[in-house]
């Protein structure tokens, strides 16, 4: 006798709106966990190089030579040579440093502050609400 190889059901008709739906969903909910793990993936990477790549950012503000507006690859002119000379840093210098440095500060410090400011505002609405005041020996 001959088996029959069994397939699985070929739906001929169109799917209702709800089947639709529920596909749609699996169909995102995989693509998400998808892209959840390839985000993990850089963090990942990215957590384990942060020492690197923070040194490696500041060195490079610190001790990078040459005009800002120059392109690494250019062709250096009689005025654009090194001349051999090392200038110490001046206060400008390291104003400028810090000038460099402070939209990276703020991009770290700001999540800390608002995370600090919702903690506060809750302690506050709840001992509002709750009437206890604290009691100072």
């Amino acid at each position: 006798m001959q088996q029959q190889h069994q397939h699985p059901k070929i739906r001929n008709n169109p799917l209702s709106p709800i089947e639709q739906l529920l596909v749609d969903r699996a169909n995102i909910e995989a693509m998400c966990r998808e892209q959840e793990k390839k985000l993990g993936e850089d963090f990942a990477r990215l957590r384990d190089h942060a020492p690197g790549l923070i040194l490696s950012g500041v060195s490079f503000l610190l001790f990078s030579s040459g005009t800002p507006g120059k392109k690494a690859g250019s062709i250096a002119t009689g005025k654009d040579r090194p001349t051999g000379v090392k200038v110490p840093f001046t206060a400008s210098d390291y104003l400028s440093i810090i000038k460099n440095l402070l939209p990276v500060a703020w991009s770290i410090l700001q999540p800390i502050l608002i995370t600090w400011g919702i903690n506060k505002a809750k302690s506050l609405i709840f001992g509002f609400i709750s009437g206890k005041k604290k009691i100072s020996h």
